[in-house]
């Protein structure tokens, strides 16, 4: 499945253990998550709710981001992904013992995964951060292309493979096996061979200033995150609400998926888009998601495509700055999406009800109108600084 590196053994070894703890860990992150969606949607059919669950789980990942970053300089990357997978495995199996014993099943599933999502802050930073120290710069890129098809693959298959176990078996039950997996992921962890980041500097990006501040970079991530949350919420929405069916939501979330699979494909062909013109590109894909199977199905897998991209693009410029603390850079970046993502969740329920269908499409015109507006200022400014330039790149 994985074209094999060649730059250095260690590499070839860490391909396998990482890829392949990347792959379950994600199974039983977004196999989780999108129980707890099911549950939620399926039990009560209010989008406020589900909007709020969502908002509720990421808020403790805003400040323990901070927290998580400081727990890096004194804990390897390695040994911070092993204990976390460790503990999430613990977690899920104490949540299948507490769930045969009360009938509160939505507040348990809440503060579950609240603890999860509390203890999934550590491992993303460390995940994002370790890349340098397990592969080689010029093989960083490609290693994020492969994680984001394995990440879409895990979504694909925890998505269908749940709600086809739900008609067997009890979410205890699948909380229980994933708890088991995370288990596995964690002995995977522990097979990493690291090396020191800085002996491959030579081959880093050297236009440092852009990586020191990247500023509209960012920005193009937080709208990006502020439409993932937003569609989040709003599908599920549309699929009970518009759609009055349920199967369709593994349909679309497919889609996007599938979008998502084939990023690093295009991105080896479009490598030189930037991140204005794929922002441009999704709000325009968001004008034209309209609560029927065949809009949706298309616009979710084109969102996919501009979304995986992007987020390929822009975790590499910072996996492969040249600065010294990569640590504190990658906290202050996943704190600022950690907090779109809430923003976008709380947000998103109240123009739901509000705009209705026209929710998405308004906030895709939205976004057009920006990139319009960050565009003329561009070109109306031809004496603009080459790192900011640089940064929309």
């Amino acid at each position: 499945m994985f074209k094999k590196i060649k730059t250095r053994a260690t590499d070839r070894h860490n391909q396998f253990y990482y890829l392949s703890s990347m792959l379950i860990t994600f199974f039983g992150f977004y196999g989780f998550t999108y129980l707890v969606t099911w549950v939620t949607i399926q039990t009560t059919g209010d989008p406020q709710l589900l909007g709020n669950v969502m908002a509720i789980t990421m808020l403790p990942a805003i400040a323990l981001n901070l927290v998580a970053g400081r727990v890096l300089k004194y804990c390897s990357a390695k040994k911070m992904m092993f204990i976390t997978d460790i503990l999430t495995g613990f977690l899920f199996i104490s949540a299948y013992c507490v769930l045969k014993t009360v009938n509160w099943q939505i507040n348990c599933l809440i503060t579950v995964a609240v603890l999860n999502k509390s203890i999934g802050v550590f491992y993303k930073l460390s995940n994002k951060t370790i890349l340098p120290e397990l592969f080689a710069p010029t093989n960083i890129q490609v290693i994020n292309g492969y994680q984001t098809q394995i990440r879409q693959l895990a979504i694909v298959c925890a998505t269908m493979l749940v709600t086809i176990a739900l008609l067997w078996l009890t979410p205890a039950t699948l909380i229980l096996v994933m708890g088991v997996a995370f288990l596995i992921s964690a002995g995977f962890d522990w097979q990493f061979r690291t090396h020191d980041a800085t002996s491959s500097s030579s081959a880093t990006i050297k236009a440092s200033g852009r990586l020191q501040r990247p500023t509209w970079s960012l920005v193009y991530a937080v709208l990006g995150y502020l439409v993932d949350a937003t569609i989040a919420v709003a599908i599920p929405w549309l699929v009970v609400s518009k759609l009055h069916g349920h199967w369709q939501l593994s349909w679309f979330l497919t889609a996007n998926a599938a979008g998502i699979l084939c990023a690093p494909l295009l991105l080896k062909r479009w490598s030189q888009q930037s991140l204005l013109t794929l922002t441009a590109l999704t709000g325009g894909c968001l004008i034209f998601m309209w609560p029927t199977l065949s809009s949706l199905m298309f616009t979710m897998f084109l969102i996919g495509l501009l979304r995986g991209q992007a987020n390929i693009s822009f975790f590499t410029t910072i996996q492969q700055a040249t600065t010294v603390d990569r640590n504190t850079l990658m906290m202050w970046v996943l704190t600022i999406i950690d907090t779109s993502t809430v923003i976008g969740n709380l947000l998103a329920p109240r123009l739901i009800l509000t705009l209705g269908s026209w929710a998405l499409p308004i906030i895709g015109v939205s976004i057009l109108l920006f990139c319009l507006v960050r565009l003329i200022s561009l070109r109306h400014h031809p004496k603009q600084s080459s790192s900011d330039i640089d940064e929309d790149c």
